[in-house]
């Protein structure tokens, strides 16, 4: 049982070092472990073995010199190499994303960042973009970080919603006295890139508290695709297969191909077809056909046969210039925290972060299809050639595709400041019962911007150029088309060739457009936690708890956006809240202690009660069992409900427009009805029926020539709360006989339901009428006209879907000392044993995606360190298990790619102590530049691969 003395020391530990009933374990610690080593299990943390041996949950705790060996600059970066962890959003993969680019955010399980709860001291922490409660690592200065606890499993009962997948509480550094400085810079052997990183920390401890500065800088360079070789010279993609007869053949229809580059037939000179061939223009504005060069263009109709071939390109643009393999960003981080003992019994605690991130992404520049640029015969920039190919065609018009290089790229800066500032009281009443107390505020401030654009109504004014009174204008048309004047302010643009346009025009056109969002977060709580009563095994712990929180969010786009204004862009202002009041409670029950046949066995319950102002009132709970057979073995199990609310963006963002632009559709459509699945055909040809569209029917070629579909976008104020299940199982084994040994194995199971997805039009379009019947939650979001013809949707957020994941998770560790030093080595392994979802609930939609390129089999991590006096090395082998891109349906017939490799790079670090206090670190991350698999699909995927390739690591530590 727990003597008086290790309870006031587990009290104190709560009050003064933890923010959340969590550390209730800390009460099954046994007698014969001293006060020392009571703190150092429940708040440092120092041995991985030692948190994931006492804790009824899977935990991980990452330690600051495991941090400084992986050399990173931010914590995602060593976060998304976790087997139980992927990226969510990173400088990597954001480029392409408008208002998220440069977001760093993790995601345990790989079941969504959002169903991942990141806290900050054991309290939540501001989402990092509006609306959103995903947290931006951007913020977390490393140079603060004391250490990472990752706990894997629901745990919505201890910190409320948003708790699925786990939890990741980062701590900080809570005092410090002197200086520490810490500079790096890492530079990759090819492209760009580079990466600059600087910290101060600066601290002092006095009698009765202390307090800790500190300021993090981070500059990361873009790296631009057409940068790295691999990519450039030598692209991996897909081709039609010139062997493939018939889709019965056993030949496939598509076949990778190396070296052919992404081509298309946008062009700045503008292209066009007419009379059965492609025309452009060449430098002077003349007339001439479009030349492929020896090498075919995708959809160009002088192709004849799709086969393709390496070789000179001409006309056209090469696709993928213009975007990053990685974001360029600058990060600023400012941090302060201190601590004040009121006195023996209480003390006074708070800190401050403010940070300023600087992302700049970039994409194509703006592009018209064909019938979005239309020149009437009466153009005033029409050449005879062009005017007499019109004529032998009876065309009174043309229809141009055009890329807008004479705009420039489309860049889109983010520029996002955080605050947050917090502070609690924390104590013990009596010798029995200790407190918890805060209360925090954060606020963030996003302003996006984005060049390259263009003004619609604007553009196509200065498309309509006539003559009029000897003079080249902006045509003003009656309603019958014909010329009544000019319009005002409106300058002529020329189209029919390469862009040599006037400054006037350029201005009359182009813009910057902008939109402002922010969101503020408002909590206060409260936890008391003591025994309640002696039971023969030890005393019962409880915790009680109560917090109240608010989130709000707004988002106020430009006036062009806001009125439609700018190419592809349109929006409008919204603002919404979310407030909680959470009610919890938690008890640790020791049933035997000092048992022959069980040292001890532990019975632990949470209860959480949350009441939403969005969804109303919703429960949590987790049930654990933890089981110690001896000194050398322990079994734990828990069993947990927990619940994700769906946020502020999902529930009230404004409608905004929105494209589908992968090809006009209808799932009514008789040739759609012919190609569908024959699961599915019985349910569709019914439900078509049943809405009123007649069997055959087809839409008009008017409909399907259109273009784009034009949409709405927005949020749904009738969600509701996520809910899963999820199973936790397992043991360590700690052999007294082996010193420095230990291994952790544990099966997981998680079980969503109600999962909120995002859905498309096409989603939309296909859950509609493959389902039972019309009654179903997707038929109301397509709007028909009287023809049956879809004139519109509305892509929003629904409670439709379900998910499926399991697996197990192995760790071990064993360190070991002889007389040339001392050795460790750390293996952390995740297999995936099934991942299943259905996007409708209906069990004729269920997919299985075990094994394919998100949900790989397995995932390991081996840490191999060496160390003696002032040197230390450490090898890391990240390995990622071979995939296929597709699981369900996939045969030879569509194509020969189907297969991933394996992939695994190693990174070296080494660290030498010079000085008693300078320490000089190199690194060699992909020590041999193994680039992304030479795979269609996985080439450019940078979630899961490494594009920028080897790259070296220097740096220095200096305490004063």
């Amino acid at each position: 049982m727990l003597n008086n003395k290790i309870s006031k020391a587990v009290r104190l530990a709560i009050a003064f070092g933890a923010a959340s009933t969590a550390v209730l374990a800390s009460t099954a610690v046994s007698a014969e472990e001293n006060t020392e080593e009571v703190e150092r299990i429940q708040i440092t943390g120092s041995k991985i073995k030692r948190i994931a041996a006492t804790a009824p949950t899977p935990v991980v705790v990452i330690g600051r010199v495991e941090l400084e060996n992986a050399g990173v600059s931010n914590v995602n970066d060593f976060l998304s190499e976790m087997p139980a962890a992927e990226v969510g959003l990173s400088p990597e993969n954001s480029n392409n994303y408008i208002y998220a680019n440069g977001l760093n955010t993790t995601d345990l399980r790989g079941l969504g960042s959002s169903r991942t709860l990141v806290l900050v001291n054991g309290r939540r922490f501001i989402g990092g973009s509006a609306g959103d409660n995903t947290v931006d690592l951007n913020n977390i200065a490393t140079s603060m970080i004391e250490r990472i606890e990752i706990s894997t499993g629901g745990a919505s009962a201890v910190y409320g919603a948003d708790a699925v997948a786990g939890v990741v509480n980062i701590i900080t550094r809570k005092s410090f006295d002197g200086i520490e400085i810490d500079a790096a810079t890492t530079r990759p052997f090819e492209g760009g890139g580079e990466q600059t990183f600087g910290s101060l920390v600066f601290g002092k401890e006095f009698d009765g508290g202390g307090f800790i500065f500190n300021y993090d800088f981070a500059d990361q360079k873009q790296m631009a695709k057409k940068d790295k070789s691999w990519w450039y010279d030598n692209p991996v993609s897909f081709v039609p297969n010139p062997d493939n007869r018939s889709g019965e053949d056993g030949v496939p229809a598509e076949i990778k191909y190396e070296g052919r580059k992404h081509y298309g037939l946008y062009d700045e000179s503008s292209e066009f077809t007419l009379g059965g061939k492609r025309w452009t223009f060449d430098e002077n504005k003349n007339l001439r056909e479009f030349d492929a060069g020896s090498g075919y263009l995708p959809s160009d109709p002088t192709a004849g046969t799709y086969r393709y071939y390496p070789g000179e390109y001409k006309d056209g643009i090469e696709e993928g210039l213009d975007e990053f393999f990685r974001t360029p960003l600058t990060r600023h981080t400012f941090n302060l925290a201190g601590n004040y003992e009121i006195n023996e019994n209480h003390k006074l605690t708070f800190d401050t972060i403010y940070s300023i991130s600087e992302a700049f992404g970039q994409g194509s520049p703006v592009f018209w299809r064909t019938g979005d640029i239309v020149i009437r015969k009466d153009n005033a920039f029409i050449k005879d050639d062009l005017r007499q190919l019109m004529e032998e065609n009876n065309a009174e018009t043309v229809s141009l595709r055009r890329l807008g290089d004479d705009f420039g790229s489309r860049k889109y800066n983010q520029d996002r400041t955080t605050f947050r500032t917090s502070i609690g009281l924390d104590g013990y009443i009596d010798d029995n019962w200790s407190y918890s107390t805060y209360f925090q505020h954060s606020r963030l401030q996003q302003d996006t911007s984005w060049q390259g654009e263009v003004l619609i109504d604007n553009f196509q004014n200065a498309l309509d150029a006539v003559v009029r009174n000897g003079e080249i204008v902006c045509a003003q048309r009656d309603d019958n088309g014909n010329v009544v004047g000019s319009i005002f302010g409106c300058s002529p643009i020329n189209v029919l060739g390469a862009p040599d346009h006037s400054q006037e025009t350029i201005d009359y056109i182009s813009t910057v457009a902008t939109a402002e969002h922010g969101a503020t977060q408002t909590s206060f709580g409260a936890t008391i936690t003591g025994d309640v009563y002696e039971l023969p095994a030890g005393p019962i712990g409880t915790a009680f708890s109560f917090e109240w929180r608010r989130d709000s969010a707004y988002e106020t786009p430009g006036t062009g956006i806001r009125k439609g204004l700018v190419f592809g862009n349109s929006g409008l202002a919204y603002s919404g809240a979310v407030n909680v009041k959470e009610y919890a409670t938690e008890v640790i029950i020791p049933l035997i202690a000092d048992h022959e046949w069980a040292q001890e066995l532990n019975l632990e319950l949470a209860y959480r009660y949350m009441d939403y102002s969005s969804t109303g009132g919703d429960s949590a709970y987790k049930v654990g069992l933890t089981y110690q057979l001896n000194d050398d073995i322990r079994f734990r199990a828990t069993k947990a409900e927990s619940v994700r609310a769906p946020n502020v963006n999902e529930l009230y963002s404004a409608a905004g427009t929105q494209y589908w632009s992968y090809g006009r559709f209808d799932q009514c459509a008789a040739d759609e009805i012919a190609n569908t699945d024959d699961k599915y055909r019985d349910n569709v040809v019914k439900n078509c029926a049943a809405a009123g569209i007649p069997a055959g029917w087809m839409p008009s070629q008017q409909w399907l020539d259109s273009g784009s579909i034009e949409g709405k976008l927005g949020g749904n104020n009738q969600l509701d709360n996520e809910v899963s299940s999820d199973v936790v199982f397992g043991f360590v084994y700690t052999p007294t006989s082996i010193e420095g040994f230990d291994i952790t194995v544990d099966y997981w199971s998680f079980e969503i339901e109600n999962a909120i997805e995002n859905y498309d039009y096409g989603e939309l379009q296909r859950n509609c009428y493959r389902a039972d019947s019309l009654d179903n939650p997707f038929c109301g979001f397509i709007t028909r006209d009287a023809n049956n013809e879809v004139t519109g949707f509305f892509q929003t957020s629904l409670n439709a879907a379900e998910e499926k994941k399991s697996g197990v998770d192995i760790e071990s560790v064993y360190d070991f000392e002889t007389s040339f030093g001392e050795f460790g080595v750390k293996l952390t392994a995740t297999y995936v044993e099934n991942y299943e979802i259905n996007q409708t609930g209906n069990p004729i939609d269920l997919l299985v995606k075990t094994g394919e390129q998100d949900h790989m089999r397995w995932r390991g991590r081996l840490n191999t360190s060496y160390e003696y006096g002032d040197f230390r090395a450490v090898l890391v082998a990240n390995y990622r298990h071979s995939t296929v891109d597709e699981r369900n349906g996939w045969n030879i017939e569509q194509h020969d790619y189907n297969d991933i490799p394996s992939y695994t790079t190693f990174d070296l670090s080494m660290n030498y102590r010079v000085l008693e206090n300078v320490d000089l670190r190199f690194g060699i991350q992909n020590m041999f530049d193994r680039t992304p698999p030479r795979h269609p699909l996985a080439f450019e995927d940078t979630s899961w691969y490494d594009p920028i390739g080897r790259r070296a690591t220097v740096g220095v530590n200096i305490k004063l």
